[in-house]
């Protein structure tokens, strides 16, 4: 075989490997995307949303983050999560975003697996979390 015939094969073997290579949580982030849309959250005052026990995957939960400590960290389904990535990607409510004066952002967390879920809120990027061995710090 001529040599560039062989970088043209292990050009094209990458090319289909890295192209079965997607978020993990299956929506689709390109431009144009119409898929469903949630409506933008505002805070119960009184009722925090936190979901249930036993979540379902891929279902939206409505879900108030706590955000006087930071954005760090979650507790849904019965466990404390950790952020570990934030998803910029296709806008998915119809709404206006909630107020920056708040401390707490109202927006839904879905589990995608059971070790990944993302809290999505009006006017943000996904943020991705994983499960934590450990709460929390306390504030400074």
């Amino acid at each position: 075989m001529k040599p560039s015939r062989q970088v043209a094969i292990l050009i094209l073997s990458a090319g289909l490997l890295l192209s079965g290579c997607s978020p993990s949580d299956d929506r689709p982030r390109e431009e144009g995307y119409t898929g469903p849309t949630l409506p933008a959250r505002t805070v119960d005052r009184g009722k925090g949303q936190e979901g249930p026990a036993e979540p379902e995957q891929h279902k939206p939960y409505p879900y108030d983050l706590y955000t006087h400590c930071g954005i760090k960290w979650l507790r849904f389904g019965g466990r404390w999560w950790v952020l570990d990535s934030v998803l910029p990607g296709a806008e998915q409510f119809q709404g206006e975003p909630p107020s920056r004066d708040s401390q707490i952002l109202p927006g839904y967390v879905t589990l995608i697996g059971p070790d990944t879920a993302d809290f999505d809120a009006a006017g943000m990027p996904t943020l991705q979390f994983v499960p934590s061995e450990k709460e929390p710090p306390g504030c400074a």
